[in-house]
């Protein structure tokens, strides 16, 4: 066939991102005689899917247009030469003008590298010049290293996958930050989905999943802001996953004060709760840590008002009452082994709590507490090894015995001949026997009823 001469115009690559881009001019030196050779025009296209469009002029040697469909081979090549997709195209010409378009190439070979574009008309050779691929001015603005700027009251840029797939997704080996954003008001970054905005650092032991910053010295500014509208969401989601160690959340400040506290939480409806823990382990919910001289807990109410304080001695300062469903006050003291709860006790020689075995036995001290309301002599550094909780003060639950005549609300209580059991104590009783008043009577036999303990 004859030899042929190709005059084309190809469309900026900006693949895939469906953006209003205009034509770049191309021209590629005058090939040897009987060579294809490939020179830029000029045309115009509207936004672009994901095809590559391509627009000629196809003559013969002699410069005469050609007619007719011819079989064209386009070729995608980068700088080193290596081809990265190819398409046929059964072209038709029209007084050597043809409009054709490349459909198999991928965003993953049109990524902002530099680009040759090869072609071939039915068996002749390929054109010895490849025609380099320029962006369109708009395109620049998505090359590597490229920034878009401009004024706007709406976004400059997005981004919308109705996929299952990530809408922007930010990846660096060993730079900076894998997305990075920032703005003089509102959002550096903002995220909506599953996952609004998802930071994944790797390989480096000073890396940071997402890294917010509020550069302003005024105002209500915030480093990193999330919200979620579902009442089963979180405005924010952490997850440490080492199982060695780590923490989900760190909080840190640099300021002053209640206005300068490393977390601040606030609750806004009116039954709202400002902070809520929870843990399943075997461990506590809240650990306070204070390596300071300062208090371990204030609890103030709206206005200031200081209503409780822990401070770093253990001392506990409140305004109001101390409450609990138990009644009395316990000593944990060294006792010997079997004892029960509601034994009336006594003191052995060595020091020990016994259970009472003796009518008005004058070494008495008090019953085993069931379930003390406070306890003292105990604490995470006391060894509680073979100690029981004495109730000395307040309202417990005792064994009685209706040895000494029924028991009546109000009878003084001393220890009974029945081991471990309290019985109504007779007109004056001796000092030092008396463990307690009943506030529950008991007809016959033995049984269990609440005293007052109070050692006279």
């Amino acid at each position: 066939m004859k030899k042929q001469r190709i005059l084309t115009s190809v469309l900026a690559v900006a693949l895939l991102l469906a953006l209003t881009v205009g034509l770049t001019q191309a021209q590629s030196p005058e090939p040897p005689e009987g060579e294809v050779s490939v020179e830029g025009g000029i045309g115009t296209t509207a936004a672009v899917g994901a095809i590559i469009p391509i627009q000629g002029r196809l003559t013969d040697a002699s410069g005469s247009p050609i007619n007719g469909t011819r079989t064209i081979t386009f070729t995608l090549y980068d700088s080193g030469g290596t081809a990265l997709c190819q398409d046929d195209d059964e072209v038709s010409v029209d007084n050597g003008l043809f409009s054709a378009h490349m459909n198999w190439c991928m965003s993953e070979d049109i990524n902002g590298q530099s680009l040759y574009l090869g072609i071939q008309v039915e068996s002749d050779p390929e054109m010895t010049d490849r025609q380099p691929i320029y962006p369109v001015p708009y395109a620049w603005s998505l090359r590597p290293g490229a920034r878009i700027e401009g004024t706007s009251d709406g976004s400059i840029l997005t981004v919308q996958n109705s996929g299952n797939g990530q809408g922007i997704h930010g990846y660096t080996q060993h730079g900076y930050a894998g997305v990075e954003g920032m703005s003089a008001d509102w959002y550096g970054v903002w995220g909506q989905g599953l996952f609004g905005v998802f930071g994944l650092t790797f390989d480096s032991s000073n890396a940071r999943g997402v890294y917010g910053r509020a550069g302003s010295d005024t105002g209500t500014t915030y480093g990193v802001y999330g919200k979620a509208q579902s009442p089963d969401g979180y405005g924010g989601y952490f997850v440490n996953e080492a199982t060695f160690g780590g923490h989900g959340v760190y909080a840190q400040s640099m300021g002053p004060g209640g206005a300068g506290s490393a977390l601040w939480a606030q609750a806004n409806h009116e039954n709202g709760i400002a902070m809520w823990g929870h843990n399943s382990s075997t461990d506590s919910t809240l650990v306070l840590s204070n390596s300071g001289t300062g208090d371990l807990i204030k609890a103030f109410i709206s206005g200031g008002e200081l209503r409780f304080r822990v401070d770093n001695a253990g001392n506990v300062y409140g305004d109001g009452n101390y409450s609990s469903p138990a009644s009395d006050f316990a000593e944990m003291l060294p006792a010997v082994g079997g004892l029960e709860a509601g034994d009336v006790l006594a003191v052995d020689p060595d020091g020990k709590l016994i259970r009472s075995t003796a009518a008005y036995q004058p070494t008495v001290v008090g019953v085993y507490s069931t379930a003390p309301g406070f306890v003292g002599g105990s604490g995470d550094d006391v060894d509680l090894t073979d100690k029981i909780p004495l109730a000395v003060v307040g309202v417990v639950p005792v064994k009685a015995s209706a040895e000494n005549g029924p028991i009546q609300p109000g009878d003084l209580l001393v220890a009974s001949a029945t081991p471990g059991h309290a019985m109504k104590a007779s007109p004056n009783p001796p000092i030092g026997t008396v463990i307690g008043k009943a506030l529950e009577g008991l007809d016959k036999g033995t049984g269990v009823i609440r005293i007052l303990v109070m050692l006279q």
